[in-house]
């Protein structure tokens, strides 16, 4: 899964030259708030062109209009060879959800696409949607991940993005992505603010120690700290080798409980681990 996924405007090819450079784990082809109204036709024109350069390079995604007649044109364009997944904007209930899954499985079959191959991130945006994201976490089988759209759920809330609001909602939403065994993609920073690199190292910080596995990005800066942030660092790494190899051992001997570094293993501690060592190699 991924630590960091960038923004990147369709029609912007000053940013579409240099995406494939900035070290994210996806990138994200905006056909939503990145592209004003009056140009969402041309961007869609173009998708197919920009994701067949990009997507050898990079993992290529696409966000979609919250709209039903707006996303199904989205649809359309960006059911394409290259693209991975699809970001649901302003999603505010799990029947958003079903209705574009359903749409992606009807166009899989009637484009020759492998079943299941595309998958459904969900943009919670509002309260509304918030108080429903157990439910739009488990509202589809393509269902990837959570995230929570800062600027519009604290715009919707009366306020601006701060800390005060943010945390409590993207533990809501890691929360609710760990029951249904999905990505917590959330991290309790504006995104807009991106010169504030102390702010958004501190919530990824944050986002991580509650079990966050990623955040987006709008700039380079902060695809290097989400990337760092959200790496199992080199002690972690060892450290869970290290109770790999003592729980392979203790299995030998017949033992369920067994110590590491002066601690005690069982099998939480042990699934950490190997959680641990998956992330290194993903």
């Amino acid at each position: 899964m991924w630590r960091s996924l960038l923004f990147i405007p369709v029609l912007e090819d000053r940013f579409i030259a240099k995406a494939a450079e900035r070290g994210a784990d996806a990138i994200i082809l905006d056909l939503e708030a990145g592209v004003a109204d009056d140009r969402k036709a041309e961007a869609r024109e173009v998708l197919g062109s920009v994701v067949a350069r990009l997507s050898p390079e990079v993992t290529t995604t696409v966000r979609i209009n919250a709209g039903w007649d707006a996303a199904s044109l989205d649809l359309d364009a960006a059911m394409i060879p290259g693209v991975s997944a699809l970001h649901l904007a302003l999603c505010e209930d799990p029947d958003r959800v079903r209705k574009v899954a359903d749409r992606v499985s009807q166009m899989e079959t009637e484009r020759g696409i492998a079943p299941g191959a595309f998958r459904l991130i969900a943009m919670l945006e509002s309260p509304a949607a918030l108080l429903l994201a157990r439910e739009i976490a488990t509202a589809s089988p393509r269902m990837a991940g959570l995230t929570l759209g800062m600027e519009d759920y604290a715009t919707a809330m009366g306020t601006t993005p701060n800390a005060d609001l943010l945390r409590p909602a993207c533990y809501q939403i890691t929360q609710a992505a760990r029951a249904a065994g999905i990505a917590p993609l959330a991290v309790p920073a504006s995104m807009a603010n991106f010169r504030d690199a102390e702010e958004m190292e501190s919530a990824a910080e944050w986002a991580r120690r509650i079990g966050a596995l990623g955040g987006y990005a709008v700039h380079p800066v902060q695809v290097e700290i989400l990337n760092r942030v959200f790496a199992p660092s080199e002690e972690e790494i060892a450290w869970a080798h290290r109770v790999v190899e003592a729980a392979a051992k203790a299995k030998r001997e017949g033992a369920g409980v067994f110590t590491v570094d002066g601690k005690m293993v069982d099998l939480p501690i042990i699934t950490r681990a190997h959680d641990i060592i998956g992330r290194q190699a993903g």
